[in-house]
């Protein structure tokens, strides 16, 4: 059964913080907030009832995290990327997901390709029509590349990749208000099985061409460049 939860990182604050901050990551993850969109630390310690402080530390880790940038005098604002420096954010998340998709196809045993195919089927049945299809298709696909890190058995460059995944998904939703073309998906849906049948026959040249193409593809999929 596919998770139907996001996933936020392990979270490095504790008390007050450490549940500011989860809460907010989860806010990023799902597009809730936009590009450039200013947040005021007074608003949020008024909303989570906290004073300053708690709200500060988890802004500052946020900024750390990328997705917030502190303009001096200003406040703190969403980070507002150029649509070059999202295209290689995704250039390079696409050659080190496929460096890992490599290791999976070298490395997978036993079931792992079915459960790996149930959840490729998972995201196809997934429709794209409100919000909550949305997010539950974005959960799918994330684990979709989850399960690759599973199997590729490097958990350190799977952690790793996992915090880069939550900001690719930050990114990828501010361009799915309007929610994706079926034609669109479908090439998506088409590239996954690929890559599956790329792993399955342990052609680890072709599963790692494959993903990294699918990454690269992402960000013009849903507009955001």
């Amino acid at each position: 059964m596919t998770d139907t939860r996001l996933r936020t990182s392990n979270n490095a604050l504790s008390g007050k913080s450490g549940t500011i901050l989860r809460e907010l990551e989860i806010r990023f993850v799902r597009g809730e907030y936009l590009f450039g969109e200013s947040l005021s630390i007074n608003a949020l310690a008024e909303e989570f009832d906290a004073s300053r402080q708690p709200v500060s530390m988890a802004v500052s880790h946020l900024r750390s995290m990328g997705y917030v940038t502190i303009v001096p005098q200003v406040g703190c604002k969403v980070v507002s990327p150029k649509k070059s420096e999202i295209a290689d954010f995704f250039y390079m998340l696409g050659k080190a997901e496929g460096a890992l998709t490599g290791l999976a196809a070298s490395r997978w045993v036993d079931d792992e390709i079915d459960q790996l195919q149930r959840i490729e089927v998972a995201i196809s049945d997934t429709e794209f029509d409100t919000i909550e299809h949305r997010e539950r298709y974005a959960v799918a696909v994330d684990g979709y590349h989850y399960k690759i890190h599973d199997i590729a058995r490097s958990s350190r460059i799977a952690d790793w990749l996992e915090g880069l995944w939550r900001v690719a998904d930050f990114y990828l939703w501010q361009g799915t208000e309007q929610g994706l073309s079926s034609a669109k998906l479908k090439v998506a849906n088409k590239e996954r099985r690929a890559i599956i049948r790329a792993i399955k026959q342990r052609d680890v040249s072709l599963a790692e061409s494959l993903m990294e193409s699918h990454v690269n593809g992402k960000p013009r999929r849903v507009g955001v460049i």
